[in-house]
């Protein structure tokens, strides 16, 4: 590859001066490092760990941004720079995704999505129940694939039907959202999971409920927007309630419901294509929501705040902290050492309240936890994924 400093003064327009080079929206002074080419210094700098390098130098900390230096720490074993994503309702009841940077602190909005989006969130006719925006994540893709939006039948009666059609896709390295291939059966409550560049879909119901439709699977290929089937389910009780599939050691994990009694749980083997019962200890603790982070499940017992992980040799799961922070948490998001949660604010809280990200930081060896702030609107989901290549004015 040519050297950085060479590559982008080609790319300056006629008359710009040679002091000052710009990339991915970022500028900074042409030499990052003095006496060295600007290629060999950003090789330097991409082994240096990205809290480092902030607050340092408002040159290297442009640098950190640049999507080639993010290429490099790849390149080298190191992790890139992760975003915070998050689905926000707003006053005026409408949705848009924002998304926060740790090394700045500052929140985003993303670009609109191609339609605008329309979800139920709560059961008007049963107190306490609420609906989900299922959602999931690659390095750098972020998919929205099912929720629920209601309608009106020929009785004036309030129907539930799955809000979208097709996935949403946004790609953090372009900035822009696309419409990916429409669903075979445009899902509800179903179970939603992602290995690499696939999106995997199964169980649920479509517009109305279906004995096929709650046993099947099929996944989505981010890399040429195709669906391919899987084997089937062998049964349907993963068809009433959407469902997050845990991902670890090239498997799926997921499941029914949260309690102790008459749950299910399944592994699905990607290198196989086939289904086997969960590990009992595994599935007996499974009692809340459920995240893997560096090979180990980590699960959140609520109301009483208690972080497990699971041990693999024992098939049991053991308490390593216990903090009223952690009572009132929803959704479960891993991301290198640490676990993204949503504060949960009750149905009756309006969007005007704002919301709060936990982090619980489990890389050091006593867990930490701090908070993110959502000043304006509600946080309906969240994602955590690579930064966006071009960054908007906060």
């Amino acid at each position: 590859m040519e050297v950085l400093g060479k590559r982008l003064r080609a790319s300056m327009p006629t008359g710009t001066s040679p002091q000052v080079l710009e990339t991915s929206g970022q500028e900074y002074p042409s030499q990052i490092l003095h006496s060295l080419p600007d290629q060999l210094a950003m090789k330097c700098l991409a082994r240096v760990p990205l809290s480092s390098l902030r607050g340092v130098s408002k040159t290297w900390q442009n640098v950190i941004y640049d999507p080639y230096f993010q290429s490099l720490r790849t390149t080298n074993g190191r992790s890139q720079l992760e975003w915070v994503y998050a689905l926000v309702q707003s006053q005026d009841k409408s949705f848009r995704w924002r998304a926060f940077d740790p090394l700045s602190s500052v929140w985003y909005d993303l670009p609109p999505t191609p339609y605008p989006m329309e979800f139920q969130l709560h059961n008007p006719g049963c107190i306490g129940v609420s609906y989900f925006v299922q959602c999931a994540s690659t390095l750098d893709k972020l998919v929205m694939v099912a929720g629920l939006k209601a309608k009106k039948d020929g009785r004036n009666r309030m129907i539930m039907e799955p809000a979208l059609e097709q996935p949403y896709i946004f790609d953090t390295r372009t900035s822009e959202w696309k419409l990916g291939t429409r669903f075979s059966v445009p899902r509800k409550w179903c179970v939603c999971g992602v290995v690499q560049e696939k999106v995997y879909v199964a169980s649920g119901s479509g517009k109305d409920w279906d004995r096929e439709v709650s046993k099947s699977a099929e996944f989505y290929n981010l890399v040429n927007d195709n669906w391919e089937k899987m084997m089937s389910l062998s049964t349907s009780k993963f068809s009433g309630e959407a469902m997050t599939a845990v991902t670890n050691d090239n498997k799926l994990y997921f499941v029914s419901g949260r309690g102790v009694f008459s749950k299910e749980g399944v592994v699905y083997d990607l290198a196989t294509d086939s289904w086997s019962d969960m590990a009992p200890g595994l599935k007996r603790g499974w009692t809340g929501p459920c995240v893997a982070v560096n090979g180990r499940f980590y699960l959140l017992e609520t109301p009483a705040g208690r972080l497990k992980v699971y041990v693999l040799e024992k098939d049991d799961w053991d308490v390593i902290m216990e903090d009223a922070r952690l009572g009132n948490l929803e959704m479960f998001v891993g991301a290198k050492g640490k676990i993204v949660s949503i504060v949960g604010l009750g149905m009756d809280t309006q969007p005007s309240a704002g919301s709060v990200l936990r982090v619980i930081d489990i890389a050091s060896e006593a867990p930490q936890i701090y908070d993110i702030p959502v000043n304006e609107g509600k946080v309906i989901s969240v994602q955590v994924l690579g930064m966006m290549g071009r960054r908007p004015n906060p």
